[in-house]
């Protein structure tokens, strides 16, 4: 899964289905993963992964690392990676990893790469500051913006003419944030505007106090949708133009940015999504963008939300865990890791298909050729449709598993 970089108040529809337990006596029983001795993988393509030596590119084939890539940034298509190296912006294509082209820049990190990749936002590290310095770089170079305030861009719109940022407060000591809109022809902040399009009045901008989890990015619609737990007390745009509160008991949400028409909306999730750990809690994006999925490990709780009305239609519960946790709607499944266990269930209906054993602890999800690929320790793990372990092809260090693609 990509960074919140590379990046809901209402009433809830909510029915509940049986839950997703190992035990429950319905259920296909655990498939336990079987070695295999071969380190061949009996597939064709790349794996990016992170390591504890950064973004790393490895053949299936052979099970050999390609590519060392650092701290690099991809696209939203997995065409380029961006990084920073000796005040110069790196654009690398994939996934031969050939320099493109280089670009002298002010900062120290890719904040933010738009969707087709040609838009990069480089800055600072994180950290109290009244001031932030951003290079805008594209294929005509780089442009230095100079903003007031704690600021870190987080995506652009489709045209390049909007950069979302969140601003942190206060600015030296930040404890809260909000999300705004920066013109790039004036270099001016704006407020957002509300789902009916309507801009935020001055004051009525909502301010999170919690953490955000994990990003994913709606390619065709242009929508960022963000996982927020820990959000005590927190009033939502709505409800304070409303002058009302916000749903009681909301501890976790879904930040719907609207790229392209500058709005924003808070999909809340009932309890007890936000009451764990941050790391325990995951979405993923149905293929067709229709249906997002939240899951937390410590409850097993999983939702299944609609794009289009943006309410939570379904809840059920799973096996709980403990640990980082991982989804993947893909094949007409929906894949839940943490532990050492997948859990597989019935995307439309969230009904449990069975349980599937790792070798190791869960490192995130990926899909290739019918196969899920499945990060295990220090190992990646093929897996059939049955969950039978097809093949293993160890990865020193191996953190998470980001994406897999065809050569």
């Amino acid at each position: 899964m990509t960074t919140r970089r590379e990046l809901l108040a209402g009433a809830l529809a909510l029915a509940t289905l049986p839950a997703l337990s190992a035990c429950a006596g319905s259920q296909v029983e655990p498939a336990a993963a079987k070695p295999v001795s071969s380190p061949a993988a009996p597939m064709v393509g790349t794996l990016y992964a992170r390591t504890a030596s950064g973004l790393v590119a490895v053949d299936l084939a052979t099970g050999k690392q390609l590519r060392e890539y650092g701290e690099a940034v991809p696209d939203a298509g997995w065409k380029r990676l961006h990084q920073v190296k000796d005040g110069r912006l790196r654009v690398l294509d994939l996934p031969d990893g050939k320099v493109r082209r280089e670009t002298p820049v002010s900062g120290a990190q890719v904040k933010a790469v738009s969707r087709t990749g040609e838009l990069v936002a480089v800055g600072p590290p994180p950290g109290p500051r009244t001031s932030t310095l951003i290079s805008l770089a594209g294929p005509d170079g780089s442009r230095d913006l100079r903003l007031d305030g704690n600021v870190e861009p987080e995506a652009f719109s489709t045209d390049g003419q909007a950069m979302y940022v969140l601003e942190y407060l206060p600015p030296d000591k930040p404890d809260r944030y909000r999300v705004r809109v920066l013109d790039l022809p004036s270099g001016t902040p704006k407020p957002l505007n509300t789902r009916d399009k309507k801009p935020v009045p001055e004051g009525k901008e909502e301010e999170m106090r919690g953490q955000g989890r994990q990003a994913v990015l709606d390619r065709d619609a242009g929508v960022l949708y963000t996982l927020y737990t820990h959000q005590p007390d927190h009033l939502h745009t709505r409800d304070l133009v409303a002058g009302g509160d916000s749903a009681p008991g909301v501890h976790a949400f879904v930040h719907v940015l609207q790229l392209d028409q500058r709005w924003a909306y808070c999909l809340d999730l009932p309890q007890p999504f936000g009451m764990g750990p941050p790391e325990a809690h995951t979405l993923t994006l149905s293929p067709d963008g229709r249906t997002l999925f939240i899951y937390d490990a410590t409850s097993g709780r999983i939702a299944q939300a609609d794009t289009t009305d943006l309410t939570v239609k379904r809840t059920a519960f799973g096996a709980k865990h403990t640990g980082e946790s991982y989804a993947l709607a893909e094949h007409q499944r929906l894949y839940l890791a943490a532990g050492t266990s997948v859990q597989v269930a019935d995307p439309a209906t969230l009904a449990p298909l069975g349980t599937w054993q790792l070798p190791g602890p869960a490192r995130g999800l990926a899909a290739l050729n019918g196969q899920l690929l499945a990060g295990a320790g220090d190992h990646l793990v093929a897996l059939d449709a049955k969950g039978t372990q097809q093949a293993t092809i160890p990865i020193p260090g191996l953190q998470s598993l980001h994406h897999a693609a065809h050569p």
